[in-house]
């Protein structure tokens, strides 16, 4: 009777860390055959289904990449339905490169991406997004950023730090400035891009800060 009731408590220990741990996500989706959690993240709404929010997302994606979550901060996921002439603001994307859907991804990968990124790949898949942007009818000029900072949060994953001008039809120039975040999780690696628009070299620091404390709560 006594190992009947330790085996119980345990099986409901068990149970609550399970059910604790689809609580912290906003939704499961699926890369490849594995399940990838969208974290539930104060102070931001995870949308990426919202029917104008998927396109946005996917006309500003590359091909080669797809889609996993789009999170919009509170102001914005509050204008959701009627998106013209809203500037993004303080808003994150979880992304994968199709090719390594089936991939068992490793630290090692990690670090070669990470090199990778050192070289021409940045500018490449810039170019390749505003083809992408074009096509789908969405007039805007964004210069290539500038990696003003690259660092490792921990040995399961990368950050370049980034500032790029943007030109969207209807709306006055404006500087981004992005936190591009490699990720190796479960396995798999992930992109997340943070996105701030630059008013002062503050921003910089918030962008950061900001960035770190997703990330943190994606690999959690």
């Amino acid at each position: 009777m006594k190992h009947y009731k330790i085996l119980l408590v345990f099986l409901i220990c068990v149970a609550s860390c399970i059910k604790a741990q689809d609580n912290n996500c906003s939704r499961i989706t699926y890369f490849g055959e594995k399940e990838v959690c969208l974290p539930i993240i104060d102070g931001y709404n995870e949308c990426y289904n919202h029917p104008t929010i998927k396109y946005i997302a996917d006309n500003t994606e590359v091909a080669v990449n797809a889609v996993l979550g789009y999170y919009l901060n509170d102001e914005n996921y509050e204008e959701r339905d009627s998106l013209e002439g809203v500037l993004f603001d303080d808003y994150f994307k979880i992304y994968a490169t199709k090719e390594l859907s089936d991939y068992n991804a490793d630290q090692e990968d990690l670090k070669q991406m990470k090199t990778m990124l050192a070289g021409n790949f940045i500018q490449k898949n810039w170019d390749e997004m505003k083809e992408d942007i074009a096509d789908a009818g969405i007039q805007a000029q964004i210069d290539t950023p500038t990696v003003i900072k690259s660092y490792q949060l921990n040995d399961d994953s990368f950050t370049n730090l980034m500032v790029a001008n943007y030109n969207i039809e209807g709306q006055e120039p404006y500087t981004m400035s992005i936190a591009l975040n490699g990720i190796l999780i479960n396995e798999q690696f992930i992109w997340m891009a943070y996105y701030l628009i630059y008013t002062e070299e503050k921003t910089i620091e918030q962008l950061q800060i900001n960035s770190d404390s997703i990330l943190k709560a994606i690999q959690n």
